[in-house]
């Protein structure tokens, strides 16, 4: 009964954990945004996996285009702060920098909110939360699993990446196998053949 209860609560009350895997194409500027109150933390995590030289600009901003990271060319990077002013805060990937290469990167955007809202029940507008303790233990298993999910889909896409060459060098492995004793032969029966003409007695009647 316990566990069900904690999982209803983990379902209904975790705030955002979302992983994502996308791809930025060349001179393009992807941006993702979501609404935090204030004193809510906030944790950014991304990793460019493939393309060029695995890197790509990375820009957050908070309400009123306040600037709070600002870079041109990361690969990988880990960011937690606490919203300043409610209000939508964005991160944009940028590859204007970048001419043909287009970016596959995973990352995360994770809001979670302070440990007074769900202990305060005329913030939090219900009254699902006997403990806010609960609540704090929750958003830190929502962050761990959202890193767990976002390594796993790391984890996958190299797996899809090595398999597929792997299968390409069998193709090209088994092609060669074939095409090789093929070749060999059709030169044989070409030599045969034109030593046979060569050497062949013509005579005139």
């Amino acid at each position: 009964m316990l566990a069900i209860s904690i999982l209803i609560i983990f379902i209904l009350l975790i705030r955002v954990s979302g992983g994502f895997l996308i791809t930025v194409d060349a001179h393009e500027t992807s941006c993702f945004f979501d609404h935090a109150q204030e004193h809510d933390k906030i944790t950014i995590s991304f990793e460019v996996m493939e393309g060029g030289f695995k890197d790509i600009g990375v820009h957050i901003t908070a309400p009123n285009d306040d600037r709070l990271h600002h870079s041109d060319k990361e690969t990988l990077g880990s960011y937690t702060f606490t919203a300043i002013r409610d209000g939508y805060y964005t991160l944009c990937f940028d590859n204007e920098l970048s001419t043909l290469t287009p970016k596959v990167l995973v990352f995360q955007f994770h809001v979670a909110r302070p440990l007074h809202y769900y202990a305060n029940p005329n913030d939090r507008h219900d009254d699902v939360l006997e403990h806010a303790g609960v609540q704090s233990m929750i958003n830190e298993l929502g962050a761990k699993l959202g890193s767990v999910r976002q390594e796993q889909e790391y984890m996958h896409y190299r797996y899809s990446g090595h398999k597929a060459v792997s299968e390409s060098a069998q193709f090209r492995f088994i092609a060669w196998s074939i095409f090789t004793p093929s070749l060999i032969l059709i030169m044989t029966i070409l030599e045969v053949y034109y030593l046979k003409r060569f050497f062949e007695v013509k005579r005139v009647v």
